[in-house]
């Protein structure tokens, strides 16, 4: 793959990161909506197809994704909140979420690991996040489901993982634009 192509990729999915992990609600509607950073992560995992054959698995989840999230969006246009109303369905896209994120970021690494430079770990800080990310979204799966039992200390627990997870999330982005970056400003290398 060309560095300027995997340049435009690798955009595509920071941004479309930045669309999943912000929302910005007016009332009940978020005008950052999920569904966007999917279709952007999507369109991305098309050019990348070729150098990580698996990402292939990620676009039928990927679709799922989109359907849900758009269809959360627009029901929230009339203030109505898909995943309290299906339970099942809320734990099984939660459940398709975290092996999409797996996954995705376990591709990614293995592609910065290719064409980074010497010197640079942005695999090594993606496979890092990737993992913190992990535990986090199963810990939050969990926790949902037993919240009512444990209520004082899953709200503690929770506030905690928020703010782990908004850094590992903004780490995540940062280390995408910068391998991004070192694609255009280093010697192209391919190993």
């Amino acid at each position: 793959m060309n560095p300027p192509r995997l340049y435009k990729s690798t955009g595509k999915i920071a941004f479309g990161y930045f669309f999943i992990y912000f929302n910005f609600d007016i009332n009940t509607v978020n005008i950052l909506p999920t569904f966007v950073g999917y279709l952007l992560i999507l369109h991305a995992i098309r050019d990348l197809e070729q150098e990580e054959s698996e990402l292939l698995l990620l676009r039928p989840f990927g679709i799922i994704l989109v359907i849900w999230h758009v269809a959360t969006w627009v029901f929230s246009l009339f203030s109505v909140d898909l995943n309290s109303l299906w339970h099942i369905v809320d734990l099984l896209i939660r459940l398709i979420n975290l092996y999409f994120h797996f996954q995705l970021l376990t591709n990614l690494a293995s592609i910065a690991s290719k064409y980074q430079s010497a010197g640079e770990e942005h695999d090594v800080k993606l496979l890092h996040c990737r993992t913190i990310q992990t535990v986090i979204l199963t810990a939050v799966i969990f926790i949902s489901k037993i919240a009512s039992r444990v209520s004082e200390y899953a709200m503690l627990f929770s506030v905690i993982m928020v703010i782990i997870y908004a850094v590992v999330n903004v780490l995540i982005i940062v280390t995408l634009l910068k391998f991004r970056k070192s694609l255009l400003t280093e010697p192209y290398r391919h190993s």
